[in-house]
């Protein structure tokens, strides 16, 4: 310190050269500013490091070479300002961090500098040269992968070019990432480089197609969810609008997260093109058939008017006394005329068939009846071959079904005269089963079978076809059209059921159907209680299997004691067991004409009492021998309720000759009339009352809807008595009357009895019907004792002169009921299914007929206002629904006088009535 003044004084370097000053200044600053590069380096290293050996040392090094740096900025500044203690500070720090350093390194150099024994070493040495070897084997692998990954996208890039769909795929925000080659040739582009980072909207399908694609996507892409089968339409970058099939699915990452979308799509442009060309083919095919269905039926209906005027000539004809050959003539061109018109009604049905024209019209109907009708049409066909006809061939209880009693008759009709057209000798038998049951609803199978010449197995292909027959060939026996079969196989399916055929080639066919219908029972007398026949003894004659199994099906379920022999000596033996007692022989009249009856009486002697069974032929002339034992003839085929009531006869002590309803026990027993009733009426539920009502009492009921339709019949069919409605659409019961009346109408009987059946009870009415051609008048609701004694005054033969019309009383009053339950009994005989079905009918019908009644109401139509009206009165009648037909006549009333503002008021409470009835229906009659 002695010498303090040899430092240099303070601002002295100013006296310095420039050069010596800038060469002092710079080394130092950029000597500064190494030293602090290196600290923050070795800082930043041992950051990084977190598993560093003798972090320490590290720290106090940078701390070191930062205090160096610090020394030399120290250095600069003393040029100018003499802080020569402070710089000597700052040396002494530095030299404290280098004694730290070294004091905290030299311990520890051992360990630094330590080198492992030759053991490690060489463990050390192996565990790198086994590193370098597995590295160079992963890089040989990973080199590999490389190469089979690059084969793998050549491949795959091969294949998705080579497959004849459009392929791409887009990331989340819909970018195109990658595509084949189709779809680069669909939006104008030469390789996939030129589609990367382009949406829809850059393409040449334009912002319409593209703004859809990429909703699509975004479907896609929220969801997760794939988008198939979508076709769409776009423009390609030629220009073509080209319909395409497209599918889109998510593609996810190994979260399954959604990352983009994969997209499909197929040119379907020819496809289209070809299904519009085959759309518009089938249409006019459509209507070519349409045409051709229409051509038929008009060509049917043409040819059938003269065709009838041709068969009903040559019947007048075969009447008039011909002789032997003229009369073979005519009754050939009769047979052929039949044929042939046959063939026409065969074509019109396919005609309606096809052209889908041909509608069901289902009524409740009794099999047996059906069955009795169906047996007696076919009978005379049998009697001509000789064959034997049982239908049914056993017993059937008596339940009602809703069916198409037509149609259901015209397949029964073609099935059985198949079987009688191929079966030279034997039987043909009609079998109806319930082959399943669920609630109301029964399954019937009708199977027709035949002992004739049975159908091959690659014939049976052949049926059920149109035009198709067994031998076409120019020499065959049988003739037909083929149609037969093949319309039964078509009003089968329309009906809901199926149809087939088992058949052993010469041991006969089965023929079958099956339909599943709505059913009902009514307790019929005739065919359900035993106890009226209990009494007696039955032995019957039988021959053929076919009736061995139909007597004893039948008699067995009516109880009745029988025994059935089979050969002469059989009857002989029975005979003798019987001895004197009241003995019933049922037996075949050619066996009873060929018998001595006389000496099988000598030889067991008995009290008996014959049934025969007679063709229709045998019934035409009856021998004498008939007479002689008083023997009661039935015509074949047998029918189940003739029987019955044949041998109802012979029970002692039983005033009721012929009976088919069980009366009540307050109820007045009918006899029963046989006769063919044609009902004219087009409103459903009153089809139901009255039909059933006229039942009760015997007769066979055909329904026609309007007045056309009736003609129609009474042109076709023979009736004893028509219930004619009045008002009805096509053609009301006074002009149907009028026609029926004149000489020109063309019908079997223009005398026949019309009985005005109408809810009009006004004055002046009966008038109108009697002037129109009617010979009575039943006013709605009519009761079963008008309808029985109505049927007892027109069909009696011994009823000598007809009592005039009967007059109605008009004015009779009536407490205004919702439901009056003891008249609706009263009306219906207390005939619980029939009430149950007529008021279920009325409750599901009803209710479009309102609704009906107030469209026209909106409509202002006066005159169809009065005509739905008149029908909801009648309704409301059958029903014994008072209040409600009260106001259906008040509706009438004033539509007829034009009353017309009233009408919605009236509207109103008759729906409100109509809810207060179903209440009152549900619960009287408990319905479900």
């Amino acid at each position: 310190m002695e010498h303090v003044h040899d430092f240099m004084p303070h601002g002295v370097c100013i006296s310095w050269d420039v050069p010596l000053l800038i060469l002092h200044v710079f080394s130092d600053i950029f000597i500064a500013l190494a030293y602090f590069s290196i600290p923050l380096g070795i800082i930043f290293f041992v950051r990084q490091k977190d598993d560093i050996t003798f972090k320490p040392v590290y720290y106090l090094f940078a701390g070191f070479i930062t205090a160096c740096g610090i020394t030399h900025l120290m250095g600069i500044i003393t040029l100018w300002f003499p802080i020569y203690y402070i710089e000597g500070v700052f040396k002494a720090l530095t030299a404290i961090v280098s004694v730290a350093t070294a004091v905290y390194l030299i311990p520890r150099l051992s360990d630094m500098v330590a080198l492992p024994d030759l053991k490690e070493l060489i463990s050390l040495n192996k565990q790198l040269s086994d590193e370098n070897t597995s590295r160079r084997e992963a890089e040989a692998e990973l080199q590999k992968n490389r190469s089979m990954l690059s084969e793998s996208n050549k491949m795959l890039s091969t294949i998705l070019d080579a497959i004849p769909v459009r392929v791409f795929w887009k990331d989340r925000r819909s970018v195109f990432m990658g595509a084949n080659r189709l779809f680069l040739a669909d939006a104008g582009l030469s390789n996939v480089e030129e589609l990367a980072g382009k949406t829809d909207f850059d393409m040449p399908w334009g912002d319409a197609s593209a703004d859809k694609f990429r909703r699509d996507d975004a479907k896609v892409i929220n969801t997760g969810l794939p988008q198939l089968q979508i076709e769409e339409q776009f423009v390609d970058a030629s220009g073509n609008e080209v319909w395409v099939n497209t599918n889109k699915v998510a593609l996810l990452n190994d979260h399954e997260e959604v990352i983009g979308l994969l997209g499909t799509y197929e040119d379907i442009s020819k496809a289209k093109q070809a299904a519009q060309e085959l759309m518009l083919a089938k249409e006019q095919a459509e209507q070519a058939n349409v045409a051709k269905s229409e051509f038929l039926a008009n060509m049917s209906h043409e040819l059938r008017t003269p065709l009838n005027g041709v068969i009903g000539s040559l019947h007048l004809l075969t009447e008039s006394g011909l002789g032997n050959r003229q009369a073979n003539l005519a009754k050939m061109s009769k047979n052929s005329a039949e044929s042939l018109l046959g063939l026409l009604n065969d074509i019109l049905d396919l005609s309606k068939i096809e052209s889908g024209n041909l509608q069901l019209h289902l009524h409740n109907e009794d099999i047996n009846d059906l069955l009795t009708e169906v047996a007696k049409n076919m009978a005379a066909r049998a009697e001509e071959k000789g064959l034997e006809l049982l239908c049914p061939g056993h017993f059937i209880p008596s339940v009602v079904a809703k069916i198409d009693r037509l149609r259901v008759k015209q397949i029964l009709n073609n099935i059985i005269g198949n079987a009688i057209k191929f079966t030279d000798e034997g039987s043909v038998t009609l079998d109806v089963t319930v082959v399943s049951q669920k609630a109301s609803q029964k399954t019937f199978r009708f199977s027709v079978s035949d002992t004739g010449i049975g159908i091959s197995a690659a014939q049976q292909q052949k049926l059920f076809q149109r035009f198709s027959q067994l031998d076409s060939s120019s020499t065959r026996q049988r003739g037909g059209s083929g149609l037969g079969l093949a319309i039964s196989r078509q009003l089968v399916e329309l009906m809901g059921g199926r149809i087939g055929v088992n058949s052993t080639e010469g041991l006969g066919s089965t023929f079958w159907f099956e339909i599943t219908v709505d059913t009902s029972k009514r307790v019929r007398l005739a065919h359900t209680d035993s106890q009226l026949l209990s009494s007696l003894n039955i032995i019957v004659m039988a021959e053929l299997p076919c009736y061995r199994r139909y007597f004893d099906d039948v008699l067995t379920n009516w109880h009745v004691q029988y025994q059935v022999a089979n050969s002469p000596h059989q009857l002989s033996q029975m005979l003798d067991l019987a001895g004197e007692q009241e003995t019933v022989l049922i037996l075949p009249m050619d066996f009873f004409l060929s018998a001595d009856i006389d000496k099988l009486i000598r030889e067991h002697p008995g009290d008996y009492q014959f049934v025969l069974l007679a063709s229709q032929n045998q019934l035409t002339r009856l021998p004498e021998k008939v007479e002689q034992f008083d023997c009661l003839v039935l015509s074949k085929p047998v029918v189940q309720s003739e029987l019955f009531n044949a041998l109802l006869g012979f029970v002692p002590d039983l005033n009721i000759t012929v009976l088919k309803e069980r009366p009540s026990q307050n109820q007045e027993i009918h006899e029963i009339i046989d006769a063919r009733v044609l009902l004219v009426e087009d409103n459903y539920i009153n089809v139901v009352v009255a039909k059933g009502l006229i039942e009760m009492f015997g007769p066979t009921v055909e329904v026609a809807e309007n007045g056309a339709e009736a003609l129609s019949l009474l042109r076709r069919q023979s009736f004893d008595l028509v219930f004619m409605d009045c008002q009805m659409p096509v053609m009301d019961g006074y002009e149907c009357s009028r026609q029926i009346r004149t000489d020109i109408s063309g019908l079997i009987n223009t005398d026949i009895p019309i009985i005005a059946l109408t809810a009009n009870a006004m004055r002046g009415d009966r008038e109108k019907c009697l002037a129109a051609g009617m010979d009575d008048y039943l006013a709605k609701p009519v009761e079963a004792e008008t309808i029985y004694q109505t049927l007892r005054k027109w069909l009696n033969k011994h009823a000598g002169t007809n009592e005039p019309m009967t007059e109605i009383p008009t004015d009779r009053e009536e407490e205004l009921l919702v439901f009056d339950s003891a008249l609706y009994k009263l009306r219906l005989m207390n005939d619980k299914s029939l009430m149950e079905q007529v008021a279920v009918n009325f409750i599901d019908d009803m209710p479009k007929q309102i609704a009906q009644l107030e469209t026209l109401i909106a409509e202002g139509d006066g005159v169809a206002i009065a005509r739905i009206a008149h029908k909801i009165k009648g309704a409301c009648a059958n029903m014994a629904a008072l209040e409600m037909g009260e106001l259906a006549l008040q509706i009438e009333t004033d539509a007829k006088q034009e009353r017309l503002t009233q009408l919605e008021e009236s509207l109103m409470q008759l729906r409100e009535s109509f809810d207060r009835l179903v209440t009152e229906l549900r619960q009287s009659l408990a319905l479900s």
